[in-house]
């Protein structure tokens, strides 16, 4: 479990020490190189889903090296996802190695969100801490989603900059990686205004309410037929788990410091991350009895990581920086014990044996126990030119 703490010190040390590098790019290009190192070089930690993408990944680059020409090709696609398989044929033209597809592919994921902070963040050692928080982990093992949910933040300043065409383009691409990107696609209609305090909070308690009726099972299944994901999305709306009580508390923390400081909030930019913010806790109030519902807040997720850095920059409005230091510890360490038999011990791609985590998933999933005798049995680099 250490080395995974060890991650949230060296983000705290970045936080804490860090009073004048709040916009020092190189020192935020520091932290994200260590924390995607982290995760690239990890074996199989995070859970099952490694192995599904290893296993595809490997029969693409089988397919291109014309090993495996009799494949159905439609397997190797997944869906209407061609942005991620494009992504996959262009890594396996490098190489054939599942581990140093997810190294690359861990590299464009803090590419991307190397780019977001720099070009929207006020306080880079604030934003790290939130991220740490709330989405760190789920870019060891949620490959997909997560470069779709880093593509679109490229795109979100073309709302205040009234461009449509370049928004959508993102969106599409977005969705090209993952499906469930759409859902970000009507903040481009959402009004560039302050909503009224009353506003904000009738539409939560409108969410609550929705809540508890059928309508999000039926927006789930909508959303599967709609994208041409019918089976996963059907699974998702069996994994109903009653009253998420940490989604609801996550909402009014969040809700109790944006209406703190809502007349410090001005400024057309300032005002679409705030919006953004609230949609994303409209949407964990709206999914709060699935467990795969939060997910689709992930892509929402930029608002309180551009928003709180913003609030806790205006004077007397230090304190939130510090209780969203506690609240996204708690966050980290209650994700950190949740995910211990996915992650412990931490092992990398240069020790031999078997991967991180659970044994059960290890014989359940491992389709090529070569890999566990020798990291490189299919080789780290192997160039090959259509």
């Amino acid at each position: 479990m250490f080395p995974y703490l060890l991650v949230f010190v060296v983000g705290s040390l970045y936080f804490f020490l860090g009073k004048n590098l709040a916009q020092n790019k190189m020192a935020l290009l520091f932290f994200f190189l260590y924390a995607a190192l982290f995760i690239g070089i990890g074996d199989m930690i995070g859970g099952y889903d490694r192995y599904i993408y290893g296993e595809i990944f490997d029969s693409i680059a089988d397919w291109v090296r014309g090993r495996n020409r009799f494949i159905d090709f439609t397997y190797l696609i997944q869906g209407n996802e061609y942005g991620y398989f494009v992504w996959q044929l262009l890594v396996s033209m490098i190489t054939p190695n599942r581990y140093m597809f997810i190294l690359f592919t861990t590299f464009l994921i803090y590419a991307l969100l190397y780019r977001t902070f720099s070009n929207y963040i006020v306080d880079y050692p604030f934003a790290t801490i939130i991220f740490l928080g709330l989405f760190y982990y789920f870019t060891m093992t949620y490959l997909r989603q997560v470069i779709a949910a880093a593509i679109i933040w490229q795109g979100l300043r073309y709302v205040w900059e009234r461009r449509p065409f370049m928004f959508f383009l993102f969106v599409v691409l977005a969705f090209s990686f993952h499906n469930s990107a759409l859902i970000f696609a009507p903040v481009y209609f959402v009004p560039l205004r302050k909503f009224s305090k009353t506003v904000v909070l009738l539409t939560l308690i409108s969410c609550l309410i929705i809540a508890m009726t059928p309508l999000p099972n039926m927006l789930l299944s909508l959303s599967g037929e709609t994208a041409n994901m019918s089976e996963r999305t059907a699974a998702y709306v069996n994994d109903s788990q009653g009253f998420r009580i940490e989604y609801l508390l996550e909402v009014i923390f969040f809700m109790w410091i944006y209406l703190s400081n809502y007349n410090r909030i001005d400024g057309t930019k300032n005002i679409v991350f705030l919006n953004v913010s609230i949609l994303f806790c409209c949407i964990l109030l709206i999914f709060m009895r699935f467990t795969q519902g939060g997910r689709l807040a992930w892509y929402f997720f930029v608002g309180p990581i551009y928003l709180l850095p913003y609030l806790s920059s205006k004077k007397d409005a230090k304190w939130v920086k510090y209780i969203t230091y506690c609240v996204c510890f708690f966050l980290f360490l209650r994700v950190s014990y949740a995910w211990e038999m996915l992650n412990v011990p931490y092992k990398t791609i240069f020790t031999n044996g078997e991967p991180a985590g659970s044994r059960l998933i290890y014989e359940h999933y491992e389709y090529n126990t070569q890999y566990a005798s020798d990291k490189f049995v299919r080789p780290a680099f192997d160039i090959f030119w259509l």
